[in-house]
This record gives C-alpha cells, sequence and structure tokens, in this order.
C-alpha cells in the first residue's frame, strides 16, 4: 500500500520529503455500497481519496435515498471545499459500490498548504475545476437537452481518470474507462429516467463509444470523450438541445481530432 499511497501524493505534487513524514499518518477505510461516509450538514473531518470503487457526492431526497449528483471514482480526491472553508459539507458522501478511502487529516492538509507551493497550485487548480462542473452542472440541468446530459454526464469518467495512474499501473494502458457502476445509478448521476438513458445508451454502443457488460461498461476511445468535454466547456455560442444523432457526430469529429499529434500536444 506504501508505494500506492506515495504514488497518490506524488500526484498532488508533494514533496518526496513532505510524502515521507505524511505516510505514517494516512487513515485507510473501508465501505459497503450504500454506506454514507458523511452526511449532509455534518463536519468533514478528512480529505479523502478513493482507492477502490465510486463515492457520490449527493443530496438527500424528501422520501428517503440520496440523488447523486457527483461521481468520485478510483484516484480522486474529495471535502476539500468544506475543509478548506470551515464548514460543514453542503452534500451528503454516499458509496455507490465497496469503497476504501485514504485519509489525511485536516492538520496534515493545512500544513502542506502553508509550506508547499506546488501542491497549493495543485490545489487551486483542484478548485477551480470543482466550481467549473458545477456551473456546467446548472448549465445542462436548465439548457442543455437529455441527450446532451448523457454524453456531458458519462464524458466526465474519461475527463476525471487519473492518467498517470493509468501509465503507472498498467504496462499497456488501452484508451478505455471503466465504469463499475449499474444502468440505474449512471442514469440517476445524468439526471435522467433509466429509460432515456437505456435508448440513448444502446445508441452510444451501436457506434462503439461503449462497450456494455454485466454490472457496468467501459467508455471506448477515451481520448475523443475528453475532447468532446473540452471542446463544449470552451464553446463561444450558447448552449443548444442536441439530438442524440448530432452527439454521435460531435463525438465522431472529436475522435478524428483526438488522433492528431497537435492536437495531443
Amino acid at each position: 500500500m506504501s508505494q500506492f499511497a506515495k504514488q497518490l501524493l506524488r500526484d498532488v505534487h508533494l514533496s518526496e520529503q513532505r510524502i515521507l513524514k505524511m505516510l505514517p499518518l494516512l487513515s485507510i477505510r473501508s465501505y459497503e455500497a450504500g454506506e454514507i461516509i458523511w452526511g449532509k450538514g455534518r463536519p468533514v473531518l478528512a480529505w479523502n481519496c478513493v482507492m477502490t470503487g465510486f463515492v457520490a457526492a449527493a443530496e438527500p431526497m424528501v422520501r428517503g435515498g440520496m440523488m447523486p449528483l457527483q461521481v468520485h471514482g478510483p484516484h480522486a480526491w474529495f471535502g476539500e471545499q468544506a475543509l478548506l472553508g470551515g464548514q460543514a459539507s453542503q452534500v451528503g458522501y454516499v458509496c455507490l459500490t465497496q469503497v476504501e478511502l485514504i485519509g489525511m487529516r485536516q492538520s496534515c492538509l493545512e500544513d502542506a498548504l502553508r509550506e508547499e507551493p506546488e501542491f497549493r497550485r495543485f490545489m487551486l487548480q483542484l478548485l477551480a475545476r470543482r466550481v467549473g462542473q458545477h456551473t456546467e452542472l446548472q448549465l445542462l440541468l436548465r439548457l442543455g437537452g437529455m441527450p446532451l446530459r448523457i454524453v456531458m454526464g458519462l464524458a466526465q469518467f474519461a475527463v476525471n481518470q487519473p492518467e498517470s495512474f493509468t501509465a503507472q499501473f498498467k504496462p499497456q494502458p488501452e484508451d478505455t474507462v471503466d465504469i463499475s457502476l449499474s444502468q440505474d445509478q449512471i442514469a440517476a448521476v445524468c439526471g435522467v429516467s433509466r429509460t432515456l438513458f437505456s435508448e440513448c445508451l444502446q445508441k452510444l454502443a451501436k457506434g462503439g463509444w461503449v462497450k456494455l457488460r454485466y454490472g457496468g461498461m467501459s467508455l471506448q476511445s477515451a481520448g475523443a470523450w475528453r475532447l468532446f468535454a473540452r471542446q463544449w466547456q470552451q464553446r463561444q455560442s450558447s448552449v443548444r438541445r442536441q439530438s442524440m444523432n448530432e452527439l454521435l457526430n460531435v463525438l465522431s469529429q472529436a475522435s478524428v481530432a483526438a488522433l492528431s499529434p497537435a492536437t495531443r500536444q
């Protein structure tokens, strides 16, 4: 585990000296699917990183259960906003699958922010990305059609996949992203009905953009998904409702562009 934890800490740009000092202070916890890590309005006690499984930032519902707003998969950190703001959590965090977490106590986080410039820069970029994702979610909910919600929801799994870990732990990394969640869970994350999600997913599968399997799926041509998301974020025109066929064409164009040497640089 120590080598795995070291790589996690290197990826957030902590110095080797800091990593050696911090390793004995990290905590490891396991949760079952459906368990709540902490509820909305509760204090956040640590900055957490997902080792295995999927955690959802979720809103409690009046009739019980929680509505997922954002998913954190393997090697993703979460909880920094509440810790840095000195506030209770604005959302709850629930395990969508069995989960193992590495936790960094608040004092360690604060010391690193004071003393590690590269880590501080990483954290600022992470916070800026969170704000951008929140803005995208608001635009999708207000202006985007259902097919766009689905495609952008799936694209976020590719965007949030840490490439350094892919290179570190896979000798020949494939351009795919595995999503070990049920279609019901992913539909809920995208904010659409299970029926509509299934219809759009079949078209994506037929086009070779996703590969379905029991208990999950994988995104194919992950570079194209990432480029699609980046192009959507950098668009100059206002959001418009696009059909699934139009979005498939845009994905195809992104696939060609993603293979271009100029795009990869």
